[in-house]
């Protein structure tokens, strides 16, 4: 048995802040990843990333058949390397809305307001482009508007402000609804994954900290009502590793709860179904799962520079040598936010521009050039949960994300798949769009538009909320990040959302890990000065 201060699980977006921001305190940190190493090409290249999906650097999860969706089964990738899906995500930094976490702190995440959260936000951040009073230039994320862009990106912005929707220099600052342009996880035409950003070679030279790769945790151990350690696989061994402060599981949506499930934390009926012993009956582990419902419209491209052809060969050269050309693109280049009903606090809608076919995960493929609009719902009120398959650590859990099952949310991707048609009928946008190839102009009416969506509708990447921050009836962890219930142990990572944010989920869950990390580091030096007071006195 090897002994640490702290034990990180995953080292993804959230596990590699955590892992750096403790080892720097002196603290020893034991990271466990349970996927492999980053060091791929189509890791490294952004414009690569959906080469990735169903190889063993992804998860390769799918859902249960959804109800709301003719019974699909959803293809769920999720990076299962070092980074996770940072490390295959399409690199959006997009914080969402001031009132998503004035929202969660009204509800009783006490702390996490959107003026409480923003120095965590700033803490990680090095942009290129903006300051004060809302960006960070000293942190070791690199965040910049700089890689390929085609030319379509401001044409389809220019088309959607003569549509009412205005323009914006930064989604991340005093306003995020309108058009703007993107900003990306990315340095010198190269990808910045959590991995790259937070644990450069300095970092892994840390006396303190340990990472192990291929070490797949079975479980938490607890004796009584406390976390003391846990127990992994790596080359098949099984390892038992002791912790003398905590144990923070940052496995994601999916792998957090499955993991307190594994270690008898969860619903008590669904674990003895299982043949799991009960530590706690905590009926919230895996439930709320929200994730943002997706559907694309595709065009034939009227004047080529699109991304169909950056797997060509002559595109490898310039990006080795100076990191330019299409293989430095992230393929989301700009975005509308937009309400679908005014009366909303927040945009409901990320409207996403990418000058690609991208259809079916980027499996599918035109042989044309083509430009994409992905519809993405932010605002909704679905809720899924995440179940065992069954005891053993290496089966994938039951995920059902009951995607657009709530009245209203179909009516509200009809009005934004309208907008979208606006948008391409407009100058200048409109000289840049042929023919609709999906869901095609045959298709118009509600009715028609409505059984496209259920047949085609995928999902964002962002799981969130299955060991949600809320009181022990309705959550899991306190706003400590805490478990409830069981000492010694806490979540950090995407699935502590009370709520989805409004926006893509990499940059919270980065700045979750923050001000998880200093929750941390602040309860253990006040815990060592009272240790002091005490023995003084």
């Amino acid at each position: 048995m090897s002994s640490y201060d702290y034990i990180v699980v995953g080292a993804g977006s959230a596990g590699c802040v955590l892992a750096n921001r403790l080892s720097a305190r002196g603290a020893s940190v034991l990271l466990l990843e349970s996927g492999g190493n980053d060091r791929h090409l189509s890791v490294k290249a952004p414009a690569a990333f959906p080469t990735l999906f169903q190889t063993p650097r992804d998860w390769n999860f799918l859902s249960e058949p959804e109800p709301s969706l003719y019974g699909r089964r959803l293809f769920l990738p999720r990076g299962r390397m070092l980074g996770g899906s940072s490390s295959m995500n399409a690199m959006m930094y997009v914080r969402g809305n001031r009132a998503d976490y004035d929202g969660w702190a009204e509800n009783g995440a006490t702390g996490w307001g959107y003026d409480d959260v923003l120095p965590h936000f700033k803490r990680s951040e090095r942009n290129a482009e903006f300051g004060e009073p809302y960006h960070g230039q000293d942190g070791e994320l690199h965040i910049t508007n700089r890689r390929w862009l085609s030319r379509h990106w401001q044409p389809f912005l220019e088309s959607a402000a003569q549509l009412g929707v205005p323009r914006i220099a930064d989604c991340n600052g005093s306003q995020q609804e309108g058009g703007a342009l993107i900003q990306s996880t990315i340095r010198g035409g190269r990808r910045m994954s959590a991995a790259r950003a937070f644990l450069s070679s300095g970092v892994r030279k840390r006396a303190g900290l340990t990472i192990k790769s291929d070490a797949h945790v079975h479980r938490v151990l607890i004796e009584g009502e406390r976390a003391t350690g846990v127990r992994y696989e790596q080359a098949d061994q099984i390892v038992t590793a002791h912790a003398e402060r905590e144990v923070i599981l940052s496995g994601g949506a999916y792998g957090s709860p499955q993991l307190l499930m594994l270690s008898g934390v969860g619903p008590a009926r669904h674990l003895r179904q299982h043949g799991i012993d009960v530590v706690l009956d905590q009926p919230n582990v895996g439930e709320h799962l929200q994730e943002h419902p997706m559907t694309l419209v595709n065009w034939r491209c009227a004047t080529g520079d699109t991304l169909d052809d950056a797997a060509d060969p002559r595109y490898l050269l310039p990006w080795l040598i100076g990191g330019r050309g299409k293989l430095s693109s992230n393929v989301a280049e700009s975005a509308l936010h937009w309400k679908s009903d005014p009366s909303l606090a927040a945009p409901d809608f990320q409207i996403i521009f990418a000058p690609v076919y991208y259809w079916e995960h980027g499996f599918r493929k035109t042989g044309a050039p083509a430009l994409s609009v992905g519809v993405c719902y932010i605002g909704p009120a679905s809720r899924g949960s995440v179940r065992l398959r069954s005891s053993d650590p290496g089966d994938h859990p039951r995920i059902l994300n009951n995607i657009l099952s709530e009245g209203g949310e179909m009516q509200a991707m009809l009005r934004a798949l309208e907008l979208v048609r606006e948008i391409a009928s407009q100058p200048p946008f409109s000289a840049h769009v042929r023919e609709e190839l999906n869901p095609s102009a045959a298709l118009r009416t509600q009715r028609q538009l409505t059984s496209w969506v259920r047949a085609t509708c995928e999902h964002e990447y962002h799981p969130t909320c299955t060991c949600r921050i809320g009181s022990p009836e309705d959550g899991v962890v306190d706003p400590e990040l805490r478990v409830h219930g069981i000492e010694g142990l806490r979540v950090i990572d995407a699935s502590v959302m009370p709520r989805i944010t409004s926006g893509n989920t990499n940059a919270p869950t980065i700045m979750i890990a923050e001000r998880g990390a200093a929750l941390i580091l602040d309860g253990a030096q006040a815990g060592a000065a009272q240790a002091v007071s005490t023995s003084r006195s």
